[in-house]
């Protein structure tokens, strides 16, 4: 049956996603798709250096290249060439030295990658040839390449601003953490380490701009582009006003098209400079060198039980690489701490993080953003303390778990964003569900039988809980045209994730059509006054409230219309199948496209714009449970069996859900076992093709089964919980159990290589398995 015919109960069904037959047709139009006339294309000369002083630019031989338009330096933009600080870092909590990316480099670079200058050229060619013809004369200084080397004494300084590499410290805690671990029977330690990562989006970072009569237009792929426009236009002379930025079909972004970059601007300004469209496209070798990556962190953890395993208290210290600049705040950081709580009832904690400087890439955002680190922290606790206890460790999770009559919980911790309290959730349904499925003691069973065939094979089992980002606010706007259409217009830019779908899921519900009739209009500036974005797992929240309010009060207008034309009472009309009706008439009734002549007609348009502020936090939970294999004479790591429960609250399309969930789980597979950026003793990047680079294939994803329940959150209309990272959250955590069950070592540190897994099963492959 056609999953899009009909209309009624639109929320909830398994809708196929209309956008997807421009996107396997090879339709879609993505920045690198525009063309105009008159187009010139930029390069962008980038450091070679982790930290030098930049003595000069020589640029003569460059500006001979065939093709070249012109050449700039930061010396050129004036007082465009500012931090690009989105954040307001130094009002911050915990940020002392918050210190911020010039869009081009002047005097000092801090990685290799950081722009220096950027060339302009008639064609892409042109550009790249005369991008290298640019020398650029360094001193080079002794970098810092890790956060062991950027703590040490004497140690040299990323920034002079910032003593000791520390861009500052955060604590957060609730009950007394020292009482309870000196009085606590029970103590472990663990000191843990997840290593960079980064996205690697199929489409790549591009930006295109072109000079209008009273505009200027520009294409990006930003997930933010209301928050870019009024970022860029006073940087170049303009009133927000006088800047569109449009959001073009966008292969994937992950979180790391969130904040603008120097390229935004660069090309914006060259286009004003030249009065010329300009564009620029990203090589795969320049995201791995200069697009923000994210996860590094390094912990000092500790929890506390009673005999009987019982969480009495955690204490957890860690340390944030920022890597060279700070553009996303102390966001990440503050993931992970809001994260390490999971689902469990914990009286006492304290959770202090620094924020670290390195002569690395900056980090910022990727899927996930800080909350797969929190979950792999208190989960590799939660292991630790089941072995040493002899407590199976489903059952020390069982016992901890906070219950449903215990929502909404309050953790007590008090954060940045509000106070840390869960909305609803059935913690324990989702872990006994989970452990049925698999089932998890038969597995056990089975474990044993394969142990003594010299078989390596581990089970995992780990919760988690998702925060959304709620704040500040997202809009809807809704437009009926005069043939019945609808039109609903939001800021926050699609990446991919079949917005154009679920929201007129939404619309459609209301207005009781099918969802041919909506065209959904995502990231442009110029069809809604307002918009904060896509980022943090919030549009489907922020978005469906929004969408259900604007098209309930368009609906409401299209009533009191039809009461007037029938000139009969409102009460008196009934609305079905996109037209009202006179109650007990079985009459076709006057349908939406005659409502909205009018409606036009009266100087009444059937239009209405809603802004959705969410109330309180939006706690989305699962549990993850898998079963391993792993190959001791390779390393190679292999799924025997893999199920997920998940809550999102209200599903507003359960495949798309679905969709999400694995995509994540792929990227965290990846993140786990063979994605590592690695860097030389000097600060050189080692790791910049998917040669060295490597991502997970369709081949190594497992066989999911995966299964939902839905416990509404009361803090919005829809019951809506955010759904884009819960599947990539506790796979870091899953792996690590699973392969510590399976060679009989601890795994403290991620991502996990072959070689690693190897030596770590020829350790234990002296004795019996397990």
């Amino acid at each position: 049956m056609n999953g899009n015919a009909g209309s009624s109960g639109l929320i909830g069904r398994r809708v196929l996603r209309v956008e997807d037959q421009r996107f396997v047709s090879g339709t879609g139009k993505y920045a690198d798709d525009l063309q105009f006339p008159d187009l010139c294309e930029m390069a962008v000369v980038r450091s070679i250096y982790a930290s030098a002083r930049v003595l000069r630019i020589e640029t003569a031989e460059a500006m001979l290249s065939p093709g070249v338009v012109a050449i700039y330096t930061g010396g050129d933009l004036g007082s465009a060439n500012t931090e690009m600080d989105i954040l307001q870092l130094r009002a911050h909590p915990g940020i002392d030295n918050g210190v911020n990316h010039q869009v081009l480099a002047t005097d000092t670079v801090h990685y290799v990658g950081e722009p220096v200058a950027v060339v302009i050229a008639e064609d892409r060619a042109a550009a790249r040839d005369a991008a290298d013809l640019v020398f650029v004369h360094y001193e080079p200084l002794d970098p810092v390449v890790s956060i062991g080397s950027a703590k040490a004494h004497e140690a040299p300084l990323v920034h002079q601003q910032a003593p000791g590499n520390v861009a500052g410290t955060f604590t957060q805690s609730v009950g007394d953490v020292e009482a309870a671990l000196g009085a606590a029977p029970h103590v472990f330690h663990r000191r843990l380490r997840i290593d960079r990562g980064a996205a690697h989006p199929m489409e790549l970072r591009a930006v295109v701009a072109r000079p209008g009569q009273d505009e200027l237009t520009i294409w990006s792929g930003t997930q933010i582009p209301h928050r870019l426009r009024d970022i860029l236009a006073p940087r170049l002379g303009l009133a927000p006003e006088e800047v569109r930025i449009i959001t073009p079909d966008t292969g994937g972004s992950f979180g790391v098209k969130a904040y603008p970059y120097a390229e935004e601007l660069l090309v914006p300004w060259a286009a004003l400079r030249l009065n010329r469209p300009v564009k620029w496209v990203e090589l795969r070798r320049e995201h791995s060198v200069s697009t923000f990556p994210e996860r590094a962190q390094e912990f000092e953890a500790s929890i506390a039980m009673d005999d009987d395993g019982h969480i009495l208290a955690i204490d957890v210290s860690f340390d944030h690489d920022l890597g060279a600049y700070i553009p996303y705040g102390y966001a990440v950081p503050q993931n992970t701490a809001n994260h390490l709580i999971g689902p469990y009832v914990i009286p006492a904690a304290r959770i202090k993080w620094q924020g670290v400087y390195t002569n690395l890439t900056p980090t910022a955002t990727y899927r996930g953003a800080g909350r797969p680190q929190g979950v792999f922290v208190t989960e590799r606790l939660m292991d630790a303390a089941a072995d040493a206890l002899g407590i199976d460790r489903v059952e020390i999770r069982r016992r901890n778990l906070i219950v449903p009559e215990q929502q909404p919980y309050d953790t007590g911790l008090d954060t940045p964003i509000g106070r840390l309290v869960y909305d609803s959730g059935d913690y324990p349904a989702a872990l006994e569900q989970a452990a049925a499925l698999l089932p998890y003691d038969g597995w056990r069973a089975t474990q044993e039988a394969m142990r003594a065939q010299g078989r390596f094979v581990g089970i995992g089992v780990v919760n988690y809980i998702e925060f959304s980002v709620t704040f500040p606010y997202e809009g809807a706007a809704i437009e009926v045209a005069d043939d019945g259409s609808i039109v609903l217009a939001t800021g926050a830019s699609q990446q991919g994730q079949g917005y154009e779908t679920v929201f007129a899921q939404v619309c459609g519900e209301v207005f009781d059509v099918p969802i041919e009739r909506v065209r959904v209009v995502a990231g442009d500036t110029a069809a809604i006054p307002k918009g904060a974005g896509n980022y943090g797992s919030r549009v489907a929240i922020m978005v469906g409230n929004a969408a259900t309010i604007a098209s309930r009060r368009v609906l409401d207008q299209a009533l009191e219309l039809a009461a007037e034309e029938y000139e009969i009472d409102r009460e008196d009309l009934v609305w079905k199948n996109g037209a009202a009706r006179v109650k007990g008439d079985p009459g076709p009734g006057i349908g939406l496209g005659a409502l909205a002549r009018l409606g036009r007609e009266s100087n009444r348009p059937l239009q209405e714009t809603a802004y959705y502020e969410a109330e309180g936090l939006h706690a989305a939970n699962g549990t993850h449970a898998a079963v391993i294999e792993v190959d001791p004479d390779t390393g190679a790591l292999s799924f025997l069996r893999y199920v997920i429960v998940h809550d999102c609250g209200r599903m507003l399309n359960p495949s798309l859900v679905e969709g999400q969930i694995m995509g994540g789980l792929a990227q965290g597979i990846g993140g786990c076992l063979s994605e590592r950026l690695l860097y030389s003793a000097d600060g050189q990047p080692l790791t910049t093709s998917f040669m060295d680079y490597l991502l997970p294939t369709a081949a190594d994803i497992p066989e999911v089964e995966i299964h939902h329940l839905e416990t509404h959150s009361p803090n919005n209309p829809l019951g809506i919980k955010g759904a884009g990272e819960g599947g990539i959250i506790p796979v870091y955590a899953l792996i690590a159990a699973a392969v510590e069950d399976a060679v009989g070592a601890p795994i403290d540190e991620l991502p996990l290589s072959m070689e690693r897994i190897h030596e770590l099963a020829l350790q234990t492959g002296s004795r019996s398995p397990g």
